[in-house]
């Protein structure tokens, strides 16, 4: 048995079986249901195992959390309950695996916890401890917790899988199934488009009115709010702002380091095809050639002369040249470096020393720095006082002029910038994150502070509601006569499609008919019963073949038009190796399902399940 237990680990029924087992359970939501939170009431025994209240309602939440569903709202659904029967579910099979002597040795969880995707480094590909510390940590769960959930969790697997090794459908089901799920049919086309139907007389006043009258939901204007907006600009508040020298040099002091600036060096770079030119280049420079004359005299074209204009040793482009490009003095050029553009010669020809910036040339940036946080938390201040105003019914004109803000008020426009004559809204400041917010108020209501950028946010109030209404038939008039006539394109192709499918019927050539009613002949590929490889062919048009006989018809429906068939051919299956194994997994799949709910049955026979009621009904989430 525990060798069966080893080995059989990977198949589709154990995947099966353990969704089924933590369907209320994320990655993340199994953790270390028996960790000690310290004395509880008992709301589950589960043989020697008991689940505390604490314990359920650690889970849950973190659960409810994730799925950021309210507690009160979860618990309403029956989650509580769900998370417990999981966590029982576990317990079940926990208990089986210790009854079979079957534990995971600490080598093989540690290596299903390397070889989890989720906690690789996305720039390496490799397993990232301070990722995976981080995801931990994000979810609500320690190291000790998951570990114990991973190690649960694989030998619940291995347990699972020992009850179907050497499990197989038997070949008398799969037979059959296959052949009807490989069968394939073939059949002559004639496709008709909807705008080839030319016949369609232009339509009368009469037409328009009736089809506006019956289609109105098709010519509805959409939504429109009309809006004051007050625009907040950081800019504005910073010019009643004023920051003194001693607010400066102390900013200055507390960041010290950020006025230190680097040795910066300047080069001259050659770039050359090969290490032979290279050299030749680096040693023409040392024999006292200025780096032009060098590179003249190369005789190659491809060897090209780029500068480097004043750069610290970090932020060299090619991080390989940095360190012998700083080690050389003045004029002297380095030995070739090699990168995917070539080979490299740098020849210094400037140094710029490392220094302080002294407060006085910092004093500019610093002060205008400070302005802009003393203004943002100005207007941040004004800001929210504005609403305090505005939620004591302040009229917004009132409180705007109180606060030194300007009201613009934005006439009826709908969510997407158009106003009622149809034309986009004026610019507006932000208008993109404006609309957003207005359109998720009611009447009536005003936003909280919005941000545009750095410099500017925002607050709206909707003013009124204009809720949709079909448009006038004087204003939609082209609109309404394109679709009528469509309508009756679509129509005319319908009722020819009845006619195509009658001629077929009769052993009519498919192209002929194709051809004297306008259409386009054709033949469908080789389609298996489930549309998989049908391609544009409707899936209601194969389902009705699969349904006919040879010589028989059906028409569907496409985009812009119809297609009618006759079914000329109806191939038997072929062996096919791929096709017999999906046929087991599924069938194994469906046999996984159906033993999985026994399995839990019987588990909870043997050892013994009882879930007090009273205790789990003190679980109360008010929101």
């Amino acid at each position: 048995m525990l060798q069966i237990l080893r080995h059989k680990a990977g198949s589709i029924v154990v995947k099966v079986l353990f969704v089924l087992l933590i369907l209320s359970f994320a990655i993340w939501g199994v953790g270390d249901i028996f960790r000690n939170r310290g004395q509880s009431d008992t709301v589950a025994t589960i043989g020697d195992v008991t689940i505390s209240l604490g314990q359920l309602d650690t889970q849950f939440r973190s659960i409810a959390q994730r799925q950021r569903i309210p507690m009160s709202v979860a618990q309403q659904l029956g989650l509580p309950r769900q998370v417990l029967d999981s966590m029982i579910s576990s317990a079940l099979y926990d208990q089986i695996a210790a009854d079979l002597g079957y534990s995971l040795s600490n080598d093989a969880v540690a290596d299903a916890v390397r070889n989890d995707p989720t906690f690789r480094d996305p720039a390496t590909g490799q397993f990232s401890r301070d990722r995976f510390l981080q995801l931990l940590q994000a979810n609500g769960t320690n190291e000790a917790g998951y570990i114990a959930s991973m190690r649960g969790q694989l030998q619940q697997q291995n347990v699972m899988q020992a009850l179907f090794s050497g499990a197989e459908p038997p070949q008398a089901l799969v037979d059959p199934i296959t052949k009807y799920r490989r069968e394939t049919r073939m059949a002559d086309t004639v496709t008709l488009r909807n705008a080839d139907q030319t016949s369609v007389p232009q339509p009368t006043q009469a037409d328009l009115e009736a089809y506006h009258k019956d289609h109105g939901d098709k010519f509805q204007s959409p939504e429109y709010r009309t809006l004051s907006l007050v625009l907040l600009k950081t800019d504005e508040f910073a010019k009643s702002v004023t920051v003194s020298e001693d607010e400066a040099r102390t900013a200055y002091d507390k960041n010290q380091a950020g006025y230190q600036k680097p040795e910066m060096r300047r080069f001259d770079q050659v770039i050359a095809p090969s290490k032979a030119l290279a050299d030749q280049i680096a040693a023409a420079v040392r024999g006292g050639k200025p780096v032009q004359q060098a590179v003249d005299e190369s005789g190659n074209a491809a060897v090209k002369l780029i500068p480097v204009d004043f750069t610290a040793k970090s932020a060299m482009p090619i991080p390989a040249l940095a360190d012998p490009g700083f080690a050389l003095a003045q004029g002297q050029a380095t030995d070739p470096v090699q990168s995917p553009f070539g080979w490299h010669v740098l020849v210094l020809t400037g140094i710029q020393a490392a220094r302080t910036v002294p407060f006085d040339e910092a004093r500019a940036g610093i002060e205008a720095q400070l302005k802009q946080s003393k203004a943002a938390d100005a207007l941040y201040d004004a800001a929210n006082k504005f609403e305090d105003a505005l939620a004591d019914n302040v009229a917004i004109d009132k409180a705007a002029q109180e606060f030194g803000f300007t009201v613009t008020a934005v006439p009826a426009v709908a969510q997407d910038g158009t106003t009622q004559s149809g034309q986009p809204l004026p610019a507006l400041p932000g208008q993109a994150q404006v609309l957003q917010a207005a359109f998720q108020l009611q009447q009536g209501d005003v936003s909280p502070m919005g941000t545009v950028d750095d410099n500017t946010s925002f607050i709206v109030r909707v003013d009124s509601i204009i809720p949709p209404a079909t448009e006038p038939l004087a204003k939609v008039r082209d609109e309404v006569a394109a679709a009528w006539t469509e309508q009756k394109q679509a129509d005319a192709a319908a009722a020819l499609a009845t006619d195509v499918a009658k001629r077929l019927a009769a052993g009519e050539a498919a192209a002929d008919v194709a051809k004297a009613v306008g259409g386009q002949a054709g033949e469908t590929p080789a389609l298996l019963r489930d549309s998989s490889n049908a391609g544009a062919v409707p899936a209601a048009l194969v389902r009705d073949l699969f349904a006919a006989q040879v010589g028989g018809t059906a028409t569907a429906e496409t985009p812009g038009g119809r297609i009618v068939a006759r079914l000329t051919k109806i191939e038997p299956a072929k062996p096919d190796a791929a096709a017999e194994a999906a046929v087991k997994q599924d069938l194994m799949r469906g046999l996984a399902v159906d033993v999985g709910g026994g399995l839990d049955q019987a588990l909870r026979a043997r050892y013994g399940v009882t879930v007090d009621q009273a205790v789990l009904a003190r679980l109360n989430y008010q929101e």
